[in-house]
């Protein structure tokens, strides 16, 4: 009996997340976000806090993830 193939979703993400310690800053590291969502690229961001990468991956998901999109 054979297996019925799932369709695959037409949407599709790419998130970039570049980060670095930065020696002598009070928050220690920097990270550049790039993102996009159905080909379509968001200005770059910066972030210097943990709190501000999370938000940014969770928005990301958040819009690919989106009914309807």
């Amino acid at each position: 009996m054979e297996t019925p193939r799932e369709t695959p979703s037409p949407r599709s993400g790419v998130l970039i997340l570049r980060v670095w310690v930065e020696g002598g800053r009070a928050d220690g590291f920097r990270a550049r976000i790039i993102q996009t969502v159905d080909g379509e690229q968001a200005p770059p961001t910066a972030a210097s806090e943990a709190v501000d990468v999370l938000r940014a991956v969770r928005t990301w998901l958040d819009e690919l993830l989106e009914p309807g999109g």
